[in-house]
């Protein structure tokens, strides 16, 4: 749950979000979300937040696309 909250409230401050976290998880926030700048801030918080490295097969695969596939991206890089 840590992910998914921290996750939540970033995106929730750049714009609101009224969702339950089973939604949120297939929200596609790329979509909807964030543009370019955002996209290259939000990866560099989720590096830093998180202390892992995001590569570039991590944020161009379709995984990416989703907050669920984002958790499970931090979670594989914090078992390295």
């Amino acid at each position: 749950m840590e992910f998914i909250n921290f996750l939540k409230e970033y995106l929730n401050e750049i714009k609101p979000i009224e969702m339950t976290d089973a939604v949120f998880l297939q929200y596609r926030y790329l979509d909807n979300h964030l543009d370019s700048f955002g996209i290259i801030q939000f990866i560099m918080t989720i590096e830093e937040e998180f202390e892992i490295s995001l590569l570039p097969e991590d944020t161009e695969s379709e995984e990416f696309r989703t907050i669920k596939g984002v958790i499970e991206i931090i979670e594989s890089k914090k078992k390295l």
